[in-house]
Protein backbone atom coordinates (compact mmCIF):
# COMPACT_ATOMS: atom_id res chain seq x y z
CA UNK A 1 0.00 0.00 0.00
CA UNK A 2 1.72 3.18 -1.23
CA UNK A 3 1.52 6.78 -0.08
CA UNK A 4 -0.49 7.64 -3.20
CA UNK A 5 -3.32 5.25 -2.38
CA UNK A 6 -6.53 6.92 -1.22
CA UNK A 7 -6.98 4.25 1.47
CA UNK A 8 -5.56 4.79 4.91
CA UNK A 9 -4.54 1.93 7.14
CA UNK A 10 -6.06 2.29 10.61
CA UNK A 11 -5.16 0.14 13.57
CA UNK A 12 -7.15 -0.68 16.66
CA UNK A 13 -10.31 0.73 15.13
CA UNK A 14 -12.60 -1.13 17.50
CA UNK A 15 -10.87 -0.14 20.73
CA UNK A 16 -13.63 2.22 21.76
CA UNK A 17 -16.57 1.32 19.51
CA UNK A 18 -18.64 0.44 22.54
CA UNK A 19 -18.61 4.13 23.49
CA UNK A 20 -21.06 5.22 20.79
CA UNK A 21 -22.46 8.52 21.98
CA UNK A 22 -23.29 12.09 21.13
CA UNK A 23 -20.59 12.63 18.51
CA UNK A 24 -20.32 9.26 16.74
CA UNK A 25 -22.76 6.95 14.99
CA UNK A 26 -21.97 3.51 13.53
CA UNK A 27 -24.03 2.05 10.69
CA UNK A 28 -23.90 -1.18 8.73
CA UNK A 29 -23.80 -0.31 5.03
CA UNK A 30 -22.58 -3.23 2.97
CA UNK A 31 -23.66 -2.09 -0.52
CA UNK A 32 -25.31 1.33 -0.23
CA UNK A 33 -25.82 4.26 2.11
CA UNK A 34 -28.70 3.50 4.49
CA UNK A 35 -31.55 6.02 4.30
CA UNK A 36 -31.43 6.42 8.07
CA UNK A 37 -27.98 7.98 7.71
CA UNK A 38 -29.50 11.20 6.39
CA UNK A 39 -31.49 11.59 9.59
CA UNK A 40 -28.16 11.39 11.43
CA UNK A 41 -26.63 13.97 9.08
CA UNK A 42 -29.50 16.35 9.89
CA UNK A 43 -29.24 15.61 13.63
CA UNK A 44 -25.47 16.14 13.78
CA UNK A 45 -25.68 19.37 11.75
CA UNK A 46 -28.43 20.77 13.96
CA UNK A 47 -26.65 19.80 17.19
CA UNK A 48 -22.87 19.75 17.69
CA UNK A 49 -21.58 17.93 14.63
CA UNK A 50 -20.29 14.37 14.68
CA UNK A 51 -18.74 11.45 12.85
CA UNK A 52 -20.57 8.67 11.01
CA UNK A 53 -18.78 5.34 10.47
CA UNK A 54 -20.22 3.17 7.69
CA UNK A 55 -19.40 -0.53 7.57
CA UNK A 56 -19.77 -1.36 11.26
CA UNK A 57 -22.57 -3.54 12.60
CA UNK A 58 -23.86 -3.71 16.14
CA UNK A 59 -25.56 -6.49 18.04
CA UNK A 60 -26.28 -6.30 21.76
CA UNK A 61 -23.88 -3.33 22.06
CA UNK A 62 -21.05 -5.33 20.51
CA UNK A 63 -19.53 -3.68 17.45
CA UNK A 64 -17.72 -5.47 14.63
CA UNK A 65 -16.43 -4.31 11.25
CA UNK A 66 -18.56 -5.73 8.45
CA UNK A 67 -16.98 -3.55 5.79
CA UNK A 68 -18.45 -1.91 2.70
CA UNK A 69 -18.38 -2.98 -0.93
CA UNK A 70 -17.66 -0.59 -3.81
CA UNK A 71 -16.55 2.25 -1.57
CA UNK A 72 -15.93 4.64 -4.49
CA UNK A 73 -19.56 4.40 -5.64
CA UNK A 74 -20.75 4.96 -2.08
CA UNK A 75 -18.62 8.10 -1.87
CA UNK A 76 -20.02 9.38 -5.18
CA UNK A 77 -23.58 8.71 -3.97
CA UNK A 78 -22.86 10.63 -0.77
CA UNK A 79 -21.66 13.75 -2.58
CA UNK A 80 -24.49 13.64 -5.12
CA UNK A 81 -27.03 13.47 -2.32
CA UNK A 82 -25.46 16.03 0.03
CA UNK A 83 -25.52 18.57 -2.83
CA UNK A 84 -29.12 17.80 -3.75
CA UNK A 85 -31.26 20.49 -2.11
CA UNK A 86 -34.37 18.37 -2.69
CA UNK A 87 -32.89 15.75 -0.35
CA UNK A 88 -31.10 17.86 2.22
CA UNK A 89 -31.20 21.60 2.80
CA UNK A 90 -28.11 23.76 2.72
CA UNK A 91 -25.10 22.40 4.63
CA UNK A 92 -21.52 23.54 4.12
CA UNK A 93 -19.27 20.50 4.28
CA UNK A 94 -15.57 20.17 3.46
CA UNK A 95 -14.29 18.26 0.45
CA UNK A 96 -12.34 15.88 2.71
CA UNK A 97 -15.29 15.02 4.93
CA UNK A 98 -15.74 11.58 3.36
CA UNK A 99 -12.77 9.26 3.95
CA UNK A 100 -12.34 5.65 2.89
CA UNK A 101 -10.33 3.73 5.47
CA UNK A 102 -8.94 0.23 5.50
CA UNK A 103 -8.62 -1.96 8.58
CA UNK A 104 -5.68 -4.22 9.30
CA UNK A 105 -7.56 -7.20 7.91
CA UNK A 106 -8.28 -5.44 4.61
CA UNK A 107 -11.90 -4.43 5.13
CA UNK A 108 -12.98 -1.01 3.97
CA UNK A 109 -15.09 1.39 5.99
CA UNK A 110 -16.12 5.01 5.48
CA UNK A 111 -15.66 7.85 7.95
CA UNK A 112 -17.94 10.85 7.35
CA UNK A 113 -17.36 14.03 9.34
CA UNK A 114 -20.48 16.18 9.66
CA UNK A 115 -19.85 19.73 10.93
CA UNK A 116 -22.14 21.69 13.19
CA UNK A 117 -24.15 23.84 10.79
CA UNK A 118 -23.61 27.56 10.77
CA UNK A 119 -26.58 29.36 12.30
CA UNK A 120 -27.42 30.81 8.87
CA UNK A 121 -28.02 27.25 7.60
CA UNK A 122 -30.44 26.25 10.36
CA UNK A 123 -32.52 24.20 10.40
CA UNK A 124 -30.95 21.44 8.30
CA UNK A 125 -33.89 19.33 7.11
CA UNK A 126 -34.71 16.53 4.64
CA UNK A 127 -36.83 16.10 1.52
CA UNK A 128 -37.72 19.77 1.24
CA UNK A 129 -39.88 19.46 4.35
CA UNK A 130 -38.89 21.53 7.39
CA UNK A 131 -40.83 19.18 9.65
CA UNK A 132 -38.23 16.50 8.75
CA UNK A 133 -35.65 18.21 10.95
CA UNK A 134 -33.67 16.09 13.41
CA UNK A 135 -31.55 16.77 16.48
CA UNK A 136 -29.21 14.54 18.46
CA UNK A 137 -29.97 13.39 22.01
CA UNK A 138 -27.57 10.90 23.56
CA UNK A 139 -27.15 8.08 21.05
CA UNK A 140 -30.29 8.76 19.01
CA UNK A 141 -31.66 11.00 16.27
CA UNK A 142 -35.02 12.61 17.08
CA UNK A 143 -37.45 14.51 14.91
CA UNK A 144 -37.99 17.97 16.37
CA UNK A 145 -41.26 19.03 17.91
CA UNK A 146 -42.82 22.41 16.98
CA UNK A 147 -41.14 24.30 19.84
CA UNK A 148 -37.72 22.87 18.97
CA UNK A 149 -38.20 23.86 15.34
CA UNK A 150 -39.08 27.39 16.43
CA UNK A 151 -35.88 27.51 18.51
CA UNK A 152 -33.76 26.45 15.52
CA UNK A 153 -35.40 29.12 13.38
CA UNK A 154 -34.75 31.75 16.07
CA UNK A 155 -31.11 30.62 16.18
CA UNK A 156 -30.84 31.11 12.40
CA UNK A 157 -31.52 34.86 12.73
CA UNK A 158 -30.49 35.61 16.31
CA UNK A 159 -30.16 39.40 16.13
CA UNK A 160 -33.89 39.72 15.57
CA UNK A 161 -34.71 37.96 18.85
CA UNK A 162 -34.79 40.95 21.17
CA UNK A 163 -35.44 43.56 18.44
CA UNK A 164 -39.08 42.56 18.30
CA UNK A 165 -41.28 45.60 18.81
CA UNK A 166 -43.81 45.40 21.65
CA UNK A 167 -46.36 47.90 20.36
CA UNK A 168 -48.56 47.93 23.47
CA UNK A 169 -45.69 48.77 25.84
CA UNK A 170 -44.08 52.10 26.61
CA UNK A 171 -41.48 53.55 28.95
CA UNK A 172 -44.09 53.37 31.71
CA UNK A 173 -43.65 49.58 31.73
CA UNK A 174 -40.00 49.91 32.75
CA UNK A 175 -38.52 49.98 36.25
CA UNK A 176 -37.55 53.59 36.97
CA UNK A 177 -34.93 52.62 39.53
CA UNK A 178 -33.12 50.37 37.04
CA UNK A 179 -33.29 53.09 34.37
CA UNK A 180 -31.86 55.75 36.71
CA UNK A 181 -28.99 53.45 37.72
CA UNK A 182 -28.24 52.58 34.10
CA UNK A 183 -28.33 56.23 33.04
CA UNK A 184 -26.03 57.21 35.91
CA UNK A 185 -23.42 54.71 34.73
CA UNK A 186 -23.62 56.04 31.16
CA UNK A 187 -23.32 59.63 32.38
CA UNK A 188 -20.22 58.74 34.38
CA UNK A 189 -18.58 56.80 31.54
CA UNK A 190 -19.35 59.34 28.82
CA UNK A 191 -19.35 62.83 30.40
CA UNK A 192 -18.94 64.41 26.97
CA UNK A 193 -22.29 62.94 25.87
CA UNK A 194 -24.38 65.48 27.83
CA UNK A 195 -26.68 62.65 28.89
CA UNK A 196 -27.29 64.24 32.28
CA UNK A 197 -29.62 66.85 30.75
CA UNK A 198 -31.60 64.36 28.67
CA UNK A 199 -35.06 63.26 29.65
CA UNK A 200 -35.31 59.50 30.13
CA UNK A 201 -37.27 58.84 26.94
CA UNK A 202 -34.86 60.92 24.85
CA UNK A 203 -31.94 59.12 26.48
CA UNK A 204 -33.36 55.69 25.62
CA UNK A 205 -34.16 56.78 22.07
CA UNK A 206 -30.61 58.05 21.66
CA UNK A 207 -29.26 54.63 22.67
CA UNK A 208 -31.65 52.81 20.34
CA UNK A 209 -33.59 51.18 23.16
CA UNK A 210 -37.00 52.39 22.01
CA UNK A 211 -38.79 51.98 18.69
CA UNK A 212 -39.91 55.35 17.34
CA UNK A 213 -40.83 54.23 13.82
CA UNK A 214 -44.34 55.42 14.72
CA UNK A 215 -43.85 58.88 16.25
CA UNK A 216 -47.29 58.71 17.80
CA UNK A 217 -46.59 55.40 19.52
CA UNK A 218 -43.04 55.12 20.84
CA UNK A 219 -42.77 51.59 22.20
CA UNK A 220 -40.36 49.06 23.64
CA UNK A 221 -38.12 46.47 22.09
CA UNK A 222 -38.29 43.02 23.66
CA UNK A 223 -34.68 43.37 24.83
CA UNK A 224 -35.44 46.68 26.55
CA UNK A 225 -38.29 45.06 28.45
CA UNK A 226 -36.08 42.14 29.51
CA UNK A 227 -33.30 44.48 30.63
CA UNK A 228 -35.28 47.12 32.51
CA UNK A 229 -38.89 45.95 32.66
CA UNK A 230 -41.23 45.42 35.56
CA UNK A 231 -41.29 41.76 36.53
CA UNK A 232 -45.01 41.12 35.96
CA UNK A 233 -44.86 42.71 32.51
CA UNK A 234 -41.83 40.62 31.58
CA UNK A 235 -43.66 37.47 32.64
CA UNK A 236 -46.66 38.46 30.53
CA UNK A 237 -44.57 38.52 27.35
CA UNK A 238 -41.98 35.88 28.33
CA UNK A 239 -43.92 33.43 30.48
CA UNK A 240 -40.89 31.17 31.05
CA UNK A 241 -38.68 34.05 32.25
CA UNK A 242 -36.78 32.90 35.34
CA UNK A 243 -33.45 34.07 36.80
CA UNK A 244 -31.90 32.18 39.74
CA UNK A 245 -28.72 32.32 41.79
CA UNK A 246 -27.82 29.65 44.37
CA UNK A 247 -24.80 29.45 46.66
CA UNK A 248 -24.22 25.80 47.64
CA UNK A 249 -20.82 26.20 49.32
CA UNK A 250 -20.18 24.20 52.44
CA UNK A 251 -20.94 20.65 53.47
CA UNK A 252 -24.73 21.02 53.45
CA UNK A 253 -26.72 20.11 50.36
CA UNK A 254 -29.01 23.09 50.95
CA UNK A 255 -28.24 26.49 49.49
CA UNK A 256 -26.88 29.15 51.86
CA UNK A 257 -27.83 32.12 49.69
CA UNK A 258 -30.38 32.61 46.92
CA UNK A 259 -31.60 35.27 44.50
CA UNK A 260 -34.67 34.57 42.38
CA UNK A 261 -36.61 36.70 39.94
CA UNK A 262 -39.89 35.43 41.40
CA UNK A 263 -39.01 36.43 44.96
CA UNK A 264 -41.43 39.22 45.88
CA UNK A 265 -38.88 40.73 48.26
CA UNK A 266 -36.23 41.24 45.59
CA UNK A 267 -37.82 44.21 43.82
CA UNK A 268 -38.23 44.36 40.05
CA UNK A 269 -35.90 41.54 39.09
CA UNK A 270 -35.19 42.34 35.45
CA UNK A 271 -31.89 41.37 33.81
CA UNK A 272 -30.11 44.60 34.76
CA UNK A 273 -31.07 44.38 38.42
CA UNK A 274 -30.32 40.65 38.58
CA UNK A 275 -26.86 41.22 37.11
CA UNK A 276 -26.00 43.92 39.68
CA UNK A 277 -27.16 41.87 42.66
CA UNK A 278 -25.58 38.60 41.56
CA UNK A 279 -22.28 40.06 40.38
CA UNK A 280 -21.78 41.69 43.78
CA UNK A 281 -22.28 38.30 45.40
CA UNK A 282 -19.87 36.62 42.96
CA UNK A 283 -17.29 39.35 43.62
CA UNK A 284 -17.52 38.75 47.36
CA UNK A 285 -17.06 35.01 46.83
CA UNK A 286 -14.08 35.68 44.55
CA UNK A 287 -12.35 37.72 47.27
CA UNK A 288 -11.75 34.45 49.07
CA UNK A 289 -10.08 33.07 45.96
CA UNK A 290 -6.55 32.91 47.33
CA UNK A 291 -4.18 29.99 47.65
CA UNK A 292 -0.78 29.29 49.20
CA UNK A 293 2.14 28.37 46.97
CA UNK A 294 4.90 25.94 47.94
CA UNK A 295 6.60 28.67 50.02
CA UNK A 296 3.33 29.37 51.90
CA UNK A 297 3.08 32.76 50.21
CA UNK A 298 -0.40 34.02 49.43
CA UNK A 299 -1.01 34.08 45.67
CA UNK A 300 -3.86 36.16 44.22
CA UNK A 301 -6.16 34.06 42.07
CA UNK A 302 -8.73 36.77 41.43
CA UNK A 303 -11.25 35.46 38.94
CA UNK A 304 -13.77 38.29 39.15
CA UNK A 305 -13.29 39.28 35.52
CA UNK A 306 -13.87 35.74 34.32
CA UNK A 307 -16.96 35.43 36.52
CA UNK A 308 -18.28 38.71 35.15
CA UNK A 309 -17.81 37.52 31.58
CA UNK A 310 -19.54 34.23 32.34
CA UNK A 311 -22.48 36.00 34.00
CA UNK A 312 -22.89 38.48 31.13
CA UNK A 313 -22.62 35.65 28.63
CA UNK A 314 -25.37 33.65 30.34
CA UNK A 315 -27.75 36.64 30.52
CA UNK A 316 -27.04 38.13 27.09
CA UNK A 317 -27.10 34.90 25.06
CA UNK A 318 -30.12 33.27 26.65
CA UNK A 319 -33.13 32.35 24.53
CA UNK A 320 -35.90 33.74 26.73
CA UNK A 321 -38.61 32.27 24.48
CA UNK A 322 -37.77 28.63 25.23
CA UNK A 323 -40.52 26.97 27.29
CA UNK A 324 -39.42 26.25 30.87
CA UNK A 325 -36.06 27.92 30.27
CA UNK A 326 -34.08 29.39 33.16
CA UNK A 327 -30.91 31.38 33.69
CA UNK A 328 -29.37 29.67 36.69
CA UNK A 329 -26.09 30.54 38.43
CA UNK A 330 -24.71 28.08 40.99
CA UNK A 331 -21.71 28.47 43.29
CA UNK A 332 -19.93 25.46 44.82
CA UNK A 333 -16.72 25.04 46.78
CA UNK A 334 -14.62 24.11 43.74
CA UNK A 335 -16.57 25.38 40.75
CA UNK A 336 -19.21 27.73 39.36
CA UNK A 337 -22.00 26.74 36.99
CA UNK A 338 -23.63 29.18 34.55
CA UNK A 339 -26.72 27.91 32.76
CA UNK A 340 -28.90 29.68 30.22
CA UNK A 341 -31.73 28.52 27.95
CA UNK A 342 -30.80 28.08 24.29
CA UNK A 343 -27.97 26.58 22.30
CA UNK A 344 -24.62 28.32 21.95
CA UNK A 345 -24.56 29.91 18.49
CA UNK A 346 -20.88 29.18 17.81
CA UNK A 347 -18.89 25.97 18.41
CA UNK A 348 -17.40 25.77 21.89
CA UNK A 349 -13.80 25.80 20.64
CA UNK A 350 -14.43 29.13 18.86
CA UNK A 351 -15.92 30.55 22.05
CA UNK A 352 -12.73 29.81 23.99
CA UNK A 353 -10.44 30.86 21.15
CA UNK A 354 -12.05 34.28 20.92
CA UNK A 355 -12.64 36.63 18.01
CA UNK A 356 -15.93 35.05 16.89
CA UNK A 357 -19.30 36.23 18.12
CA UNK A 358 -22.94 35.81 17.18
CA UNK A 359 -25.23 37.65 19.50
CA UNK A 360 -28.68 36.21 20.18
CA UNK A 361 -29.88 39.42 21.87
CA UNK A 362 -28.32 42.48 20.29
CA UNK A 363 -30.19 45.02 22.45
CA UNK A 364 -29.10 43.33 25.67
CA UNK A 365 -25.51 42.75 24.55
CA UNK A 366 -24.97 46.28 23.26
CA UNK A 367 -26.40 47.73 26.49
CA UNK A 368 -23.99 45.66 28.56
CA UNK A 369 -21.07 46.86 26.45
CA UNK A 370 -22.10 50.49 26.91
CA UNK A 371 -21.68 50.19 30.66
CA UNK A 372 -18.26 48.56 30.34
CA UNK A 373 -19.18 44.88 30.38
CA UNK A 374 -17.84 42.47 27.76
CA UNK A 375 -16.27 45.39 25.88
CA UNK A 376 -14.10 43.14 23.70
CA UNK A 377 -16.86 41.57 21.68
CA UNK A 378 -16.20 37.91 21.04
CA UNK A 379 -13.43 37.60 23.66
CA UNK A 380 -15.44 36.68 26.77
CA UNK A 381 -14.61 33.01 26.34
CA UNK A 382 -10.96 33.84 25.74
CA UNK A 383 -10.87 35.83 29.00
CA UNK A 384 -12.36 32.89 30.86
CA UNK A 385 -9.79 30.52 29.38
CA UNK A 386 -6.97 32.93 30.10
CA UNK A 387 -7.92 32.86 33.77
CA UNK A 388 -7.84 29.06 33.66
CA UNK A 389 -4.38 29.02 32.06
CA UNK A 390 -2.95 31.58 34.48
CA UNK A 391 -4.27 29.73 37.54
CA UNK A 392 -3.75 26.19 36.19
CA UNK A 393 -7.39 25.32 36.81
CA UNK A 394 -9.22 22.43 35.22
CA UNK A 395 -10.38 23.16 31.68
CA UNK A 396 -13.85 24.77 31.61
CA UNK A 397 -16.62 22.51 30.37
CA UNK A 398 -19.46 23.47 28.08
CA UNK A 399 -22.57 21.44 27.49
CA UNK A 400 -24.82 22.89 24.82
CA UNK A 401 -28.06 21.60 23.37
CA UNK A 402 -31.10 23.12 21.76
CA UNK A 403 -32.66 23.51 25.20
CA UNK A 404 -29.78 24.99 27.20
CA UNK A 405 -26.09 25.84 27.51
CA UNK A 406 -24.14 25.11 30.70
CA UNK A 407 -20.64 26.48 31.40
CA UNK A 408 -18.75 24.94 34.34
CA UNK A 409 -15.84 27.05 35.55
CA UNK A 410 -13.50 25.21 37.92
CA UNK A 411 -11.44 26.77 40.72
CA UNK A 412 -9.07 23.80 41.04
CA UNK A 413 -6.84 21.72 38.79
CA UNK A 414 -8.06 18.50 37.19
CA UNK A 415 -7.13 16.16 40.08
CA UNK A 416 -8.60 18.64 42.55
CA UNK A 417 -11.96 18.45 40.79
CA UNK A 418 -12.27 14.88 42.12
CA UNK A 419 -11.86 15.40 45.88
CA UNK A 420 -13.01 11.85 46.68
CA UNK A 421 -10.12 10.16 44.85
CA UNK A 422 -7.30 8.49 46.83
CA UNK A 423 -3.83 10.00 46.59
CA UNK A 424 -2.51 7.47 44.07
CA UNK A 425 -5.30 8.23 41.60
CA UNK A 426 -4.80 11.98 41.98
CA UNK A 427 -1.08 11.56 41.37
CA UNK A 428 -1.79 9.60 38.19
CA UNK A 429 -4.12 12.34 36.97
CA UNK A 430 -1.48 14.99 37.74
CA UNK A 431 1.04 13.12 35.61
CA UNK A 432 -1.37 12.66 32.71
CA UNK A 433 -2.40 16.32 32.66
CA UNK A 434 1.24 17.04 31.83
CA UNK A 435 2.13 14.08 29.61
CA UNK A 436 -1.13 13.23 27.78
CA UNK A 437 -0.51 9.56 26.84
CA UNK A 438 1.46 7.15 29.03
CA UNK A 439 1.70 3.40 29.42
CA UNK A 440 1.33 1.63 32.76
CA UNK A 441 5.07 1.04 32.79
CA UNK A 442 5.83 4.72 32.23
CA UNK A 443 3.48 5.69 35.06
CA UNK A 444 5.09 3.09 37.35
CA UNK A 445 8.54 4.51 36.54
CA UNK A 446 7.46 8.00 37.59
CA UNK A 447 5.71 6.83 40.77
CA UNK A 448 7.98 3.89 41.68
CA UNK A 449 9.11 5.46 44.97
CA UNK A 450 5.54 6.16 46.18
CA UNK A 451 3.34 3.22 45.19
CA UNK A 452 3.60 -0.48 44.42
CA UNK A 453 2.94 -1.89 40.96
CA UNK A 454 -0.26 -3.51 42.28
CA UNK A 455 -1.55 -0.23 43.70
CA UNK A 456 -0.92 1.63 40.44
CA UNK A 457 -2.58 -1.14 38.40
CA UNK A 458 -5.64 -1.06 40.66
CA UNK A 459 -5.81 2.75 40.51
CA UNK A 460 -5.67 2.74 36.71
CA UNK A 461 -8.52 0.24 36.55
CA UNK A 462 -10.63 2.36 38.91
CA UNK A 463 -10.02 5.51 36.86
CA UNK A 464 -10.93 3.73 33.63
CA UNK A 465 -14.05 2.19 35.18
CA UNK A 466 -15.20 5.64 36.30
CA UNK A 467 -14.65 7.07 32.83
CA UNK A 468 -11.98 9.51 34.02
CA UNK A 469 -9.28 7.80 31.95
CA UNK A 470 -9.54 6.19 28.52
CA UNK A 471 -7.41 3.48 26.95
CA UNK A 472 -5.94 3.39 23.45
CA UNK A 473 -3.97 0.59 21.83
CA UNK A 474 -3.80 -3.10 22.64
CA UNK A 475 -1.63 -5.42 24.67
CA UNK A 476 1.74 -3.93 25.56
CA UNK A 477 1.02 -0.83 23.49
CA UNK A 478 -1.87 0.26 25.72
CA UNK A 479 -1.70 3.95 26.65
CA UNK A 480 -3.74 5.83 29.22
CA UNK A 481 -5.01 9.39 28.84
CA UNK A 482 -7.50 11.68 30.54
CA UNK A 483 -11.00 11.53 29.09
CA UNK A 484 -11.41 15.20 28.23
CA UNK A 485 -14.35 14.39 25.94
CA UNK A 486 -17.45 15.95 27.47
CA UNK A 487 -20.98 16.34 26.16
CA UNK A 488 -20.21 19.64 24.50
CA UNK A 489 -18.05 17.89 21.91
CA UNK A 490 -14.95 20.05 22.35
CA UNK A 491 -12.71 17.18 21.29
CA UNK A 492 -8.93 17.34 21.06
CA UNK A 493 -8.93 19.53 24.14
CA UNK A 494 -5.16 19.40 24.49
CA UNK A 495 -4.63 20.94 21.06
CA UNK A 496 -7.03 23.70 22.03
CA UNK A 497 -5.25 24.31 25.32
CA UNK A 498 -1.89 24.54 23.55
CA UNK A 499 -3.32 26.98 21.02
CA UNK A 500 -4.90 29.17 23.66
CA UNK A 501 -1.78 29.12 25.80
CA UNK A 502 0.07 30.41 22.75
CA UNK A 503 -2.54 33.14 22.26
CA UNK A 504 -2.24 34.19 25.90
CA UNK A 505 1.52 34.56 25.65
CA UNK A 506 1.25 36.55 22.41
CA UNK A 507 -1.41 38.94 23.73
CA UNK A 508 0.58 39.53 26.91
Amino acid sequence: MTAETKYKVISNLLDNLSKEGLEVEFKEASYSIPQSMWETVSAFANTNGGVIILGVKEKSHVFTVSGIANAEKMEADFWNTIRNRKKISQLSIGSHSFEILETEDGKQIARISIPQADVSELPVFLNGNMSETYIRRGEGDYQVNPEELKALIRNSSPKSNDRKTLEKLSIDDLDRVALRNFKAIIEDRYPEGAYEDMKMQDFLLHLGLLDDSDKDNICLYAGTLLLFGKYNTIKKYFNSYQLDYFDYRGASNRWIDRVSSDDLGSGEMNIFNFYNVVYQKLAIVAKSGFKLDENMVRVNTDIKEALREALVNALAHADYSIPNGCVRIEVYDTYYKFENPGKMLIPAEKFFRGGTTKSRNDVIMSSFRRIGLSERQGYGGYQIFRTVINNKFRTPEIFTSLEKTVLTLWLVDFPGSYPDLPAVEKDILSILTRSSFLSKGEIETILYDKYTEYKIKKALKELVDRGILIISGRGRSIKYSINFTTAEGLGQIRLLMDRLTELVSKKD
